[in-house]
């Protein structure tokens, strides 16, 4: 027996892929036999003009809340009868002067204490 390197040669110039006779004729017609039979189509939805402009009217709820929340957060300027402006998350006291009569003292007794302990070393130094 005679063995081939390759059957190429046979097929060269020629489609080896056939189709029967009048195939495509009558495939459109058996494809839609096969097909199941569709169901009526139900009619659209109609939306109302309340159902579109809802999610509209949300969202901007939504915004004038924090608007809201965040002009409270930062604060309006209130009066009080007085006449004096209270902001609503700031609490007011009332800061006594008498310390600061007493740090005034407080710091004359360090920079006299600090004066003298210069000169005095300027003093040692200089002798």
């Amino acid at each position: 027996m005679k063995k081939r390197q390759s059957n190429l040669e046979e097929f060269k110039g020629e489609n080896p892929f056939k189709v029967p006779e009048g195939y495509f004729e009558n495939l459109t017609t058996q494809i839609m036999s096969n097909l199941p039979e569709q169901p009526a189509r139900e009619p659209a939805k109609v939306v109302s003009m309340a159902d579109r402009i809802r999610p509209w009217l949300y969202m901007a709820a939504v915004f004038v809340g924090l608007l809201l929340f965040f002009r409270a957060l930062i604060g309006i300027t209130n009066t009080d009868e007085s006449g004096q402006t209270q902001e609503p998350l700031l609490v007011h006291t009332e800061v006594s002067t008498d310390f600061y009569d007493e740090d005034e003292e407080y710091l004359e007794y360090l920079e006299n204490q600090y004066a003298n302990y210069i000169l005095a070393e300027e003093m040692a130094f200089s002798e």
